[in-house]
């Protein structure tokens, strides 16, 4: 199984006053963490190793790794820096010191998937794959069509016939990451391959439940009371 970067850096500012002295993946639900179920449900899905990244308010995340331990996976906190690098100049920062395509998933997202089927789907001579689900507008903005067997990925201006979304976690190497600048949005890697038709796609079935606002930290809430850990 491929390392795991977790991109536990955002401001939360959708979140308001949520959020304000907690970063976002570490906001509690049901008596844990957001990010204790995420890892719970790593370290029982077949991952060994994770970086975390980390910048705003990561003396927190230092805590964190203190309190909560795991059977079977290693944890790593990564800090952004003094300049705020964006999701794809975070993820940069990681994947360039490893040797080896890394899964690369959002710290507010929990994702209910098989990692290895994932895994298995990825073709390392192409570009990266992105996991997608079919959306129909139901939870954010749809982003992804098909063009024919291509999948169009458009975050910035997304199409009208788009109808999937980007479910939050995919598969990248170093080299995806040429030419671009220090602090940009990991987006912006996937519309350039989605461009040149390398851009490699994995669906999933189930739904994932995630907290970047106030709703839907809500919903989050009721899906973890029967979740078991």
């Amino acid at each position: 199984m491929y390392p795991f970067i977790i991109l536990c850096g955002g401001l939360a500012t959708r979140l308001g006053e949520i959020a304000v002295e907690t970063p976002k993946c570490l906001l509690t639900l049901n008596e844990k963490p957001f990010l204790f179920y995420q890892l719970d449900y790593l370290d029982k899905n077949g991952a060994k190793d994770v970086f975390l990244s980390v910048g705003h308010l990561s003396d927190q995340f230092y805590d964190f790794v203190q309190h909560y331990t795991f059977s079977n996976i290693n944890i790593r906190l990564i800090e952004d820096g003094s300049e705020p690098l964006g999701t794809g100049g975070a993820v940069k920062n990681i994947i360039t010191e490893i040797n080896s395509p890394c899964f690369v998933m959002y710290g507010d997202s929990f994702l209910r998937i098989k990692f290895k089927d994932i895994y298995n789907a990825y073709k390392i001579n192409l570009g990266p794959l992105v996991v997608i689900y079919k959306n129909d507008g139901m939870y954010d903005v749809s982003n992804v069509h098909f063009d024919g067997e291509h999948a169009v990925y458009n975050k910035t201006n997304p199409s009208n016939l788009a109808n999937y979304i980007d479910y939050g976690i995919g598969i990248y190497k170093k080299s995806d990451f040429k030419n671009t600048s220090g602090s940009f949005d990991l987006s912006l890697v996937q519309e350039y391959f989605s461009k040149i038709k390398k851009l490699q796609h994995f669906e999933a079935s189930k739904r994932f439940y995630e907290i970047g606002t106030p709703e839907s930290y809500e919903k989050a809430k009721e899906f973890f009371i029967n979740y078991d850990t």
